[in-house]
């Protein structure tokens, strides 16, 4: 366990690292993936619901860090999408990518649709549609398209994990 928290720690701040910096720069017809929801969502698919929002928790309150605007937003975004997430996972095939891709692209469509409802509750004024077409959806794809390779790099944490533990019970 200890090895999975040192691993998601260090990963949640390489992603926001990432995030903040080389992906400004690499954008997709002004849209950028979001890595942290990706390592939620994935995280959340390979453990379980309290993994999850654990890890949702605290990638949404470095991402509220980051973006400066309440503090507890993402935090609680995050922290429901990992629950969520984790307590679905339990019928599913953990190890495959496919079905990883395709919670991460709902779950982006979900996640996104929520930040936009929340800020538009803030400033008024809404068309429903063009967010969908011109930033939602694009974005669902990218982080389609990112979620294999954060899947790869979770499977191997895990795999990992689990080796220490095995290592640690024979001694």
């Amino acid at each position: 366990m200890r090895v999975k928290i040192i691993c998601y720690t260090l990963l949640i701040f390489i992603m926001t690292l990432l995030q903040s910096t080389v992906l400004e720069s690499v954008s997709i017809y002004n849209v950028k993936p979001n890595l942290l929801m990706v390592l939620i969502v994935i995280a959340a698919f390979q453990g379980n619901n309290i993994e999850g929002a654990v890890v949702g928790f605290f990638s949404g309150l470095v991402h509220d860090m980051v973006s400066g605007r309440l503090l507890g937003f993402y935090a609680l975004l995050g922290l429901y999408l990992g629950f969520c997430i984790g307590s679905v996972n339990k019928r599913l095939y953990k190890e495959n990518v496919f079905i990883a891709i395709f919670f991460t692209f709902i779950s982006t469509i979900i996640y996104e649709y929520c930040v936009f409802l929340l800020s538009w509750v803030f400033k008024g004024g809404v068309d429903f549609i063009y967010p969908l077409r011109y930033i939602i959806l694009p974005e669902a794809l990218y982080n389609s398209f990112v979620s294999i390779f954060i899947f790869i790099i979770v499977i191997k944490i895990n795999k990992w994990s689990e080796k220490s533990k095995d290592l640690k019970r024979r001694y």
